[in-house]
């Protein structure tokens, strides 16, 4: 496809200044005109930005890969660099790098780390992470929400209860990724070692 850069701004949410948002048109193969490339994120910002690297089909975001992604506000990639998670920098120390690829599955929902997200457009999440970089909200919304999953870069590394249960149940978790049998249930929570947990 063809894709047009019609402006570029900074981001206004990024307190580091690292993040540049671009307005991106596609033209229609069919009537030749321009439309917007990107949809509203959460924030009704439409807008997008190159991302170093690539993705492979199972979400795996390849280090030191050739050529960049172009990723829009409202996906999950984008999002994950603007709560933070930026997979070029540090924090404390630690590289964030599998910071942003644990938040990526979460986002989607990819508890089997396989590509395959069990969620759906406009569900409220709330992450946190030892570093700080996301507290845990004190809004009203963020308050009635349960705990939901730890995450780490390959996916869930326990799963408490699933965010959307009709999308996919704790049984057929269990028969999909029998990888995380024994990490299903009640005993997950915060004290589990992962990068990031969310409340959903």
């Amino acid at each position: 496809m063809t894709v047009r850069i019609d402006g570029v701004a900074q981001d206004a949410s990024d307190a580091d200044g690292d993040v540049w948002l671009h307005r991106f048109s596609v033209r229609d193969a069919g009537t030749g005109s321009w439309g917007e490339l990107c949809i509203a994120g959460p924030d009704g910002t439409v807008a997008g930005f190159p991302l170093a690297g690539s993705w492979t089909a199972d979400g795996r975001h390849l280090q030191g890969s050739s050529g960049f992604t172009v990723t829009c506000t409202a996906g999950a990639i984008g999002k994950c660099v603007r709560f933070g998670y930026k997979p070029w920098r540090d924090a404390a120390g630690v590289s964030l790098w599998n910071y942003h690829q644990a938040c990526v599955r979460m986002v989607r929902a990819d508890y089997g780390g396989d590509g395959t997200g069990y969620t759906r457009t406009g569900t409220l999440v709330d992450i946190i992470d030892w570093l700080g970089i996301q507290r845990p909200g004190s809004d009203p919304p963020s308050r009635n929400l349960q705990f939901e999953a730890a995450w780490g870069p390959d996916g869930a590394v326990c799963v408490r209860r699933t965010r959307i249960p009709e999308v996919l149940s704790l049984d057929e978790l269990a028969r999909r990724y029998p990888h995380l049998a024994g990490k299903i249930g009640p005993n997950c929570s915060e004290a589990v070692d992962a990068l990031i947990w969310n409340r959903s």
